[in-house]
């Protein structure tokens, strides 16, 4: 199965994963676009910007389409997360994402994440027991809302219509959270 595992930062997605791979030693891990960038040499502003995440969505893009074959995938973040930070970007220079030049990359997005079985969406949720410092807590609210509108509310054209790649929310502790998607993997059809 190929999984990612997606959400506004600081929300344990390396940590889940790290997880996954102890009691699966049989997945293969991708960290998330931007350290590998990073260890190419790319250098990001200290502020978030729309190239940033661009650069990131269209990595993100390859890394699924260059390992689409592969099974036993873990990806840290998906394309939608970089649309997720397009998203509020865009919403604080009052633009419509749908009728922005990021849209040109929706239809790549959707081939892309057609090539995964399972996206795993942390969302912050009133039992966020997830423990962090956050210089900026409404940023990452913020972001979480524009998560929320696109796995929820499907308000970019990025999702197959036949329920593919298959999406489910989880939260609460490490524990449950493991619990909670080997409950999926051994029966996918919850």
């Amino acid at each position: 199965m190929r999984i990612a595992v997606s959400g506004t930062h600081f929300m344990g997605k390396s940590t889940l994963i790290h997880d996954l791979i102890k009691i699966h030693p049989e997945y293969k891990y991708e960290s998330e676009p931007y350290y590998q960038l990073e260890e190419q040499g790319f250098e990001f502003s200290l502020e978030s910007t729309l190239e940033c995440f661009l650069k990131q969505l269209d990595y993100s893009i390859d890394q699924l389409s260059q390992t689409a074959q592969e099974p036993n995938f873990i990806y840290d973040r998906c394309p939608v997360d970089f649309i997720a930070y397009t998203m509020y970007i865009a919403d604080q220079e009052f633009t419509d994402i749908n009728e922005s030049y990021i849209a040109e990359r929706f239809p790549i997005v959707k081939e892309a994440l057609n090539t995964l079985d399972l996206i795993v969406f942390l969302p912050i949720t009133k039992e966020d027991i997830i423990h962090y410092d956050e210089e900026d807590a409404s940023y990452r609210s913020a972001v979480d809302r524009c998560f929320k509108s696109l796995y929820l509310d499907e308000v970019c054209d990025i999702f197959s219509a036949y329920d593919h790649p298959r999406i489910i929310e989880i939260w609460g502790d490490r524990q449950s959270r493991i619990k909670k998607i080997n409950q999926y993997l051994s029966s996918p059809n919850l």
